[in-house]
């Protein structure tokens, strides 16, 4: 079954805390995945050994990808 966008946005509201609790987190968002939805994890830098993102909540999968540091722009 596919994951919806209204899904997605669900997942992400209820996994803010867990997700932003990983140590580097600069971001939690939705991405498309083929044709689903996915929560994305925005990382400065991989994680470090014996933690992990969890690969779903609830129904929907978790994507991680380590993106650097986010600077503003000004």
């Amino acid at each position: 079954m596919p994951i919806s966008l209204e899904q997605a946005r669900a997942a992400k509201e209820s996994a803010k805390a867990l997700l932003a609790a990983l140590p580097g987190v600069v971001g939690v968002g939705i991405t498309k995945v083929g044709e689903d939805y996915a929560l994305k994890v925005n990382l400065r830098e991989p994680l470090p050994p014996g933690v992990w993102a969890p690969e779903r909540i609830g129904d929907v999968p978790v994507r991680v990808e380590v993106v650097g540091r986010i600077t503003k722009r000004g």
